[in-house]
């Protein structure tokens, strides 16, 4: 995993990625509600095309020299992380998605994946379509934008995290 936070634009490089750039952020909490810092998220996902370049030959045309495929986030003091990155493609049975694993020393390591609020494609991804209505509901980023009435604007997709446990804060 690359330690940027930044999937679009690889150190140093003035060309950024192809495809459209989104926000992805959200908060981790505990069963509570209590929010988490220092969970260590990582991020990977397919590029505009829908391909990952780890599957690819080296001179595929579906390569994206300027993209960053994985990133990594370390929440703040109050749970918050946040990615720039950009819409994944989508392939044959799936539809668009990021990759996450979460890591916290007192909370264990969790895997998942973030789906986008109505996307047409989630009608039609087997995986997707295999969740009851409530994991689904679960899995899937809202998406609002950064001009609230511009749906041209930049893709701002919220995805909240709730970590299995009690944070060593909360006391009853």
């Amino acid at each position: 995993f690359f330690s940027s936070n930044n999937l679009i634009k690889k150190t140093g490089s003035f060309y950024r990625g192809f495809g459209e750039v989104i926000f992805f952020r959200g908060i981790i909490t505990d069963s509570f509600g209590v929010p988490i810092n220092n969970a260590i998220v990582e991020i990977w996902q397919a590029n505009s095309a829908g391909k990952y370049h780890s599957l690819l030959e080296p001179n595929s045309e579906y390569i994206d020299p300027y993209f960053n495929m994985s990133g990594k986030a370390i929440t703040n003091n109050v749970g918050e992380y946040n990615f720039i990155t950009i819409m994944p493609g989508s392939k044959v049975g799936r539809a668009p998605h990021i990759n996450i694993n979460v890591y916290h020393p007192k909370f264990g390591k969790l895997e998942t994946e973030s789906y986008f609020e109505n996307h047409p494609n989630n009608k039609s991804d087997y995986q997707y379509t295999s969740y009851d209505k409530i994991d689904a509901e679960l899995l899937t980023a809202k998406v609002s934008y950064s001009e609230v009435n511009n749906p041209k604007s930049v893709k701002i997709c919220t995805f909240n995290i709730v970590l299995q446990g009690t944070h060593q804060y909360k006391k009853y």
